[in-house]
């Protein structure tokens, strides 16, 4: 059919065949050509290269199809790709025809590549003709990435040079990309492709060490910062042959970045430069004379140094120390050397100064030497450290004494940093520097220092943690367990301290590096909680608090280890589980919340040790940990966990009962903290039983912590509990409970919210895990907008449900969360939503404002962008309501939606902007005035035909608040009324 059209003599009729038969490829599947049709093809694409201009676009364009096509025959790819080269002038192509050309030899190279290497030097030669002078971006990404390819798998010997120039004309890269580019490109992208192409071969080398050296002398930071890092990358790959004979030229143009300091980036980059450099020739000791010209190198530098170390006013001996940092980083024995040369100089010149600020430069310069000694295992060479280990040490402890904190914060940084050296100190000289650092932190007030202090017992815990066991945490536990005292100007003793019992209590937990110390750190704060809770005073809820937080910040980050975790499963566990039920038992707990380990915030830091504890149990610990708590909570065995001394026949416990005292029924918290965080294939005893009991607890007990938390409990199983008929038999009856009690007519109101409660955790656990249910129990919850009681909570409950939640059906709690589960509710529940504001009377219009502003909240930006023409009109109803809230919700979206959907945002311009100027001087909130003042500065975005006729009231409207009383408002009000008034400025 297309014979006539293809071999017309008219060359647009050629063309348009032509152009009909490459669109039809394009949209076959790539295995539906037969080698046949795909080599007969190749064919004739190959002969209309040959044929008018006009027609070459086409043509390529159908080559560009055939590039992926799978049945080609061999030969073609290599036949295409010669055609390309010898018949098009591909430069004189528009931008879309070149990137196909580009696009072929891409997809050749990557499904061709063995045929296309046996083309050698002819293709390379080909296809720098191709790349040579492109200019475009979107092109030059593909052309770099082929050029690698050309680089791994081609001889490039003959064409080095060529391909060479080729490349490097673009080097440095000057692109920046367009506001809103819809294709991507950044500079970071071009710059990471060139400089790959530049450090992929030593055969570059000879041509891009005197380019780049060229660039290093540049007056343009840019170019300059550029050179230095592709120097870099470069170095390796170059190796000590080619850089051995530019290590003075880098020393200078590094050394002048360094002293000059024009900029922290070009600062960091030469340094980065120096050590790539010298690291490439110190590795590379098999090249004849690298090793020569490195020492030569580095005696001269450290001569050099030396002048600016030895000065009397220490002007450059930062800059200068920085430098030789730079090079000892490089390799162990270039380390070995500048060390062992540096560091008497600064010994001997901390000796001169007596100034504290002097000595002070010194010792962060000796910290720098000793922060880069510790890279390097020193096998092949001395430590040089630890050459003047001692001499270190004496100054570094002898200036713990002086009275300069800074000096002092100084000191003890470094003697961390001599802890944390393997092999550096002896075990005396450990327990030196642990019992002086241990003495600063208890001793001294300022908080830098103690913090400092507290790094370098953490370096000591890690390395040495006998003595940290020995020496350091006796001496804090004696501090713990004793109220510091001051005699105040009348004689009388009054219970202060520079260091608080709470910081304590944080560095004992930062020193939990270990499992030993972590089993011992434990045992200690489950000591000092037991005494805590013994003295029944209120006066130390806060440290009670204090010290669970701080088990639950060693659990945290020690749970991992197999060791640590047994140890929490074997003893910590049953011990907070005795303790909590011992409390609870205690009939003073009932009377004024007297009792601390009854206290609400201490049950929930309770429970949730158990909780991270739980989550990296394995199965068969996690079922015989949930056997032991169905024991305790649900059968009332106590026998596990308490000695018969302890039991006597008038104990009762029954924390599932309703009728028993709130500090046995708020247990449910560990209880939650234990089922609902194992892993999903374990199965709990008496699930239904449980389930039955946790649903009464929800729905009718007056103490809201338990209630709530049974909802919680009751969630988290049914989430977890496996798909099927006896699930099903399960969620009926606790619906049917539930709605019961949600009837206005047979509840109470407290019961009523109750409900709901449980209701808004049972909808969240079936959504999660995507269960048919959820679809009623959010139609449910949808409907419950229009109570005049509930309708408020039942709003806010869309918040709870799209909201993570930490203590039960997360992920890290090994919930049941499928995808998407926040689009499903979004899209079942809108049109209800939109529907219902409609119909509804004014006094509940702002529930269904509320669940939208929580839907939106929560959902994608793709999801919300193909429903929101509907919304916009409740959007701009929200913003009328007066809650702040639903005002920040709202407006936060709003910003977001004018990048993405101008074009809707755009129709409502008239009726949004009355309202972000009123909402702008909101004086409830000055979030919600932030968020306004962002809507009206992103507005600006818009057309400006839209905007114009505005532009005068705003920016008059605006003035006020320039003089708002809060700096960041007024930030965000500048830059507001700046960008209305730029409105039709070629700026803008």
């Amino acid at each position: 059919m297309l014979g006539p059209y293809l071999t017309s003599k008219e060359n647009n009729i050629r063309g348009r065949g032509t152009l009909l038969l490459a669109e039809i490829l394009h949209r076959l599947p790539r295995n539906k050509l037969s080698a046949e049709e795909a080599g007969l093809l190749t064919a004739f694409f190959c002969d209309r290269l040959k044929d008018h201009h006009s027609i070459t676009t086409h043509t390529i364009y159908g080559m560009q199809s055939l590039s992926i096509c799978s049945s080609l025959p061999t030969g073609d790819a290599a036949k295409i790709c010669l055609n390309l080269f010898k018949e098009v002038r591909v430069q004189s192509l528009v931008q879309a025809d070149r990137q196909s050309v580009f696009s072929i030899i891409s997809n050749f190279l990557y499904s061709k590549l063995d045929e296309l290497r046996e083309l050698g030097s002819e293709f390379v030669y080909g296809f720098i003709q191709v790349m040579d002078g492109e200019k475009d971006p979107r092109n030059l990404v593909m052309a770099f990435q082929i050029v690698r390819t050309l680089i791994d798998h081609f001889p490039i010997d003959i064409f080095a040079e060529e391909l060479f120039e080729v490349t490097s004309c673009y080097f440095p890269i000057d692109f920046k990309p367009p506001t809103n580019d819809p294709h991507g490109i950044t500079t970071e992208l071009l710059v990471g492709g060139l400089r790959g192409c530049l450090a992929a071969t030593p055969k570059f080398a000879e041509f891009c060490l005197p380019l780049l050296m060229e660039k290093l002398s540049s007056q343009l930071q840019g170019a300059k910062i550029d050179a230095f890092e592709t120097l870099a990358a470069c170095a390796s790959v170059y190796g000590a042959k080619h850089l051995k004979d530019y290590l003075e030229a880098v020393w200078s143009y590094c050394r002048k970045e360094v002293f000059q300091s024009l900029s922290q980036e070009g600062e960091q980059a030469a340094l980065g430069c120096l050590c790539c450099v010298v690291k490439a020739v110190s590795d590379d000791r098999k090249e004849e004379g690298a090793m020569f010209s490195l020492d030569c190198f580095l005696d001269d530098i450290l001569k050099e140094s030396r002048k600016h170390i030895n000065e009397p006013d220490m002007r450059f001996i930062h800059p200068s120390c920085r430098l030789l940092q730079a090079v000892a980083s490089s390799s162990e024995a270039v380390c070995s050397k500048i060390l062992a040369y540096t560091l008497p100089l600064l010994l001997d010149q901390f000796n001169k100064h007596p100034q504290a600020k002097q000595r002070q430069s010194i010792i962060s310069i000796l910290q720098a030497f000793i922060r880069v000694s510790l890279a390097f295992p020193y096998t092949d060479f001395p430590n040089p450290v630890s050459l003047h280990k001692d001499a270190i040490l004496s100054i570094l402890i002898s200036m713990l004494s002086e009275t300069n904190t800074s000096l002092k914060s100084v000191s003890a940084a470094g003697l961390g940093l001599l802890a944390e050296t393997k092999g550096l100190l002896k075990d005396d000289d450990v327990v030196l520097v642990a019992e002086h650092m241990t003495k600063t932190f208890l001793s001294e007030g300022d908080s830098h220092l103690r913090q400092e202090s507290v790094n370098a017992l953490i370096h000591i815990a890690t390395h040495h943690p006998s003595v940290t066991e020995g020496k350091v945490l006796p001496a804090l536990l004696e501090q713990l367990n004793t109220e510091p005292m001051e005699v105040d100007a009348e004689g009388d003793r009054q219970a202060v301290s520079h260091v608080s019992h709470h910081s304590i209590l944080n560095s004992m937990a930062a020193l939990a590096t270990q499992p030993a110390l972590v089993e011992c750190i434990v045992d200690r704060f489950m000591v000092h909680l037991q005494s805590l809770s013994n003295s029944d005073t209120s006066s130390k809820a806060e440290e009670c608090v204090s010290t669970l937080q701080s088990i639950l910040t060693v659990v945290t980050k020690s749970r991992t280890d197999p060791t640590n975790l047994s140890f929490f499963y074997q003893k910590l566990l049953p011990q907070i589980l005795r303790m909590s039920v011992m409390a609870a038992l205690d009939t003073r707990s009932e009377v004024g919340n007297s009792r601390l380990l009854c206290r609400e915030e201490v049950i929930v830091l309770l429970a949730a040790i158990v909780r991270n504890v739980v989550q990296c149990l394995d199965l068969s610990l996690a079922s015989e940990l949930c056997q032991q708590y169905i024991e305790v909570f649900h059968r009332h065995n106590l026998s596990s966990i308490m000695s018969s001394e302890i039991l006597n026949d008038d104990t009762v416990f029954k924390p599932l009962e309703i009728d028993s005292p709130w500090p046995q029924t708020q247990l449910v918290v560990l209880l939650t903290a234990c089922v609902c965080s194992v892993r999903r294939g374990v199965t709990v005893p008496d699930q239904w039983q449980l389930l039955t009991s946790l649903l009464a607890m929800a729905t009718s007990s007056d103490h809201e912590l338990t209630s709530t938390t049974a909802a919680k409990c009751l969630a988290g199983l049914l989430n977890k509990f496996h798909a099927g008929p006896e699930l099903d038999q399960h969620i009926q009856p606790i619906k049917e409970h539930l709605l019961t009690r949600l009837q206005p007519s047979n509840s109470e109101e407290t019961t009523r919210q109750r409900a709901l409660t449980c209701w808004i955790w049972l909808t969240k656990s079936l959504l999660l895990r995507s269960h048919p249910s959820c679809n009623q129990l959010a139609s449910h919850l949808l409907a419950l907008f229009e109570d005049d009681t509930l309708g408020t909570q039942a709003a806010e409950g869309l918040h709870l449900i799209l909201s993570d939640s930490n203590d039960v059906l997360s992920p890290s709690s090994h919930a049941d969360v499928k995808l998407m589960y926040r689009q499903r509710l979004f899209l079942q529940l809108l049109s209800g939503i939109i529907d219902g504001y409609g119909n509804t009377t004014s006094g509940n219009k702002k529930n269904y404002l509320l669940g939208l502003s929580h839907l939106l909240h929560f959902v994608p930006r793709q999801v919300l962008l193909s429903e929101l023409p509907p919304l916009m009109p409740l959007l701009i109803q929200s913003l009328h309501q007066e809650d702040s809230a639903l005002y920040q919700s709202v407006l936060e979206r709003l910003a977001l939606l004018t990048h993405d959907a101008p074009g809707i945002i755009a129709q409502y311009v008239d009726s949004l902007l009355p309202e972000l100027l009123r909402l702008s001087g909101y004086e409830a909130s000055m979030r919600v005035r932030m968020v306004a003042l962002k809507c009206i500065c992103e507005l600006t975005t818009l057309e400006h035909h839209i905007l114009f006729p505005h532009k005068m009231k705003v920016s008059r409207s605006l003035l006020p608040r320039l003089d708002d009383k809060k700096r960041t408002v007024r930030k965000e009000a500048v830059k507001a009324r700046n960008s209305w008034m730029m409105l039709g400025s070629p700026a803008k």
